[in-house]
């Protein structure tokens, strides 16, 4: 799998349905995802043994500020820079 919305789309949603019936859509799971970050990442933090070198990248494309504002919000500032992404 690519990434974890076509994971989760593609897979979970499909697949296990059966076993998780009150499953969350795509949009819905990222609002739950950002509540539950930092107390999963605390509790894998104590928890972590061995890196086993597994990871989910999320490729969905940011939004960004309008053209006006991007000299004035640069918190990437040397990291980013403007272009097309994968969508266009």
């Amino acid at each position: 799998m690519p990434d974890f919305k076509t994971y989760y789309i593609q897979f979970v949603c499909r697949y296990f349905t059966n076993e998780f019936p009150k499953l969350f859509n795509y949009m819905r799971m990222l609002k739950l995802m950002q509540g539950i970050l930092v107390p999963l990442c605390s509790y894998l933090t104590h928890r972590q043994e061995k890196l086993t070198g597994i990871a989910f990248v999320d490729s969905s494309k940011l939004q960004v500020y309008h053209n006006l504002h991007i000299f004035r919000y640069q918190v990437f500032k040397g990291s980013s820079k403007r272009g097309k992404g994968m969508m266009g």
